[in-house]
């Protein structure tokens, strides 16, 4: 690759400070920084880190104006910099063909330009929009439908009655549309209490490799438009999720609970059965929620149980100063039986 500045600047729509006609070689990220390449920077603190660098070009925000390397005046320059990398790298382009190797029931619906490899399975009344694509063992169960442009990746299970929307995409071997985790418990055992609802995923969402979205026990698991979840996320039966929340990975959501939209939650949170959690809510990795839990929205939360983030600090470090408290402790009792010794008290136990 070897494209200029000024390529790069008409490409996000920035505006050049140094030399447009230098020759770039490469995209790289902060971490890496290379001569010849062009990278971005946040804020003040990562333009310094990389003005230290060999890098070459970098892409800032406009209140950055001097330098002494290129640079290219953004509004948003992470954004500017995925751009770039999605125009050098484009996604994979399917051919519209389907697998002889593929099994499809004779009264699914099949849209234009479909992609269908080897070893798929769609089932009865299922219906695939224009421009989806099934990649190798994707199974799609009976009334499943899938809308268009939206990607699945191998290996994804899609049980029956589940409805994805357009322009979706899931990475490989997530299932969708699995029996929620519902029983009766009985004095000899647990009964199974059948779950017959189904998983709606609505517009835009990308859900990452190994996830589990579990069918509700009756009406809907919802996942709303434009959400991105990581890998290794179980969310339960009749979770609701507003529209554009993030959740990373090693979460788990359990049954009934209500995630506003705009909802950030950090890896490994916990989330107890019928919890709401308010939109714009920001969640701290690792925290708890305790069952029936309702936090407002425009918070950030963490620790566990999750608390307010001002609570959660002055707990967290009352807790690493536990060993030095319980040291002044016992030395306090010493002093205290000294002096109740010198007056002759005598201290019940």
């Amino acid at each position: 690759m070897r494209k200029t500045v000024e390529d790069f600047a008409k490409l996000v729509g920035g505006t050049i400070i140094g030399d447009g006609s230098m020759l770039i070689e490469g995209i790289t990220n902060f971490e890496n920084p290379l001569k010849g390449h062009i990278s971005f920077a946040q804020d003040e603190r990562g333009f310094k880190a990389l003005e230290a660098s060999e890098i070459s070009c970098m892409i800032v925000p406009k209140q950055i104006a001097q330098s002494s390397k290129v640079l290219i005046q953004v509004e948003y320059p992470k954004r500017a910099w995925a751009q770039i990398l999605r125009e050098l790298f484009p996604a994979r382009k399917f051919p519209g063909a389907i697998s002889p190797l593929a099994s499809i029931a004779k009264t699914a619906k099949i849209g234009k330009n479909v992609t269908i490899e080897s070893f798929v399975t769609v089932g009865e009344n299922a219906a695939l929009a224009d421009n989806v694509v099934l990649c190798s063992h994707v199974f799609v169960g009976e009334n499943v439908t899938i809308g268009a442009n939206s990607v699945i990746h191998p290996n994804v299970t899609l049980y029956e009655n589940c409805e994805l929307g357009a322009n979706i995409v899931i990475h490989a071997g997530t299932v969708i549309g699995a029996d929620g985790f519902g029983y009766v418990a009985t004095p000899n055992a647990h009964e199974k209490l059948p779950q017959i609802g189904n998983v709606v995923i609505e517009d835009d969402v990308e859900i990452g490799a190994c996830a589990t979205i579990d069918r509700a026990a009756i009406g809907s698991t919802r996942i709303g438009k434009g959400c991105k979840i990581d890998n290794l996320v179980q969310i339960a039966h009749n979770v609701v999720i507003g529209p554009h929340t993030v959740i990373s990975a090693q979460t788990g959501i359990s049954g009934s609970c209500k995630i506003g939209s705009h909802v950030t939650m950090g890896g490994s949170v916990g989330v107890g059965d019928h919890v709401e959690i308010g939109d714009w809510t920001m969640v701290g990795a690792g925290a708890g929620f305790p069952s029936n839990k309702k936090v407002p929205g425009k918070q950030i939360v963490f620790g566990q149980p999750a608390r307010p983030y001002a609570e959660a600090r002055r707990q967290i470090g009352a807790q690493l100063r536990a060993a030095e408290t319980l040291e002044d402790v016992r030395a306090l009792k010493k002093r205290v039986a000294e002096l109740e010794k010198k007056l002759g008290i005598s201290s019940e136990k």
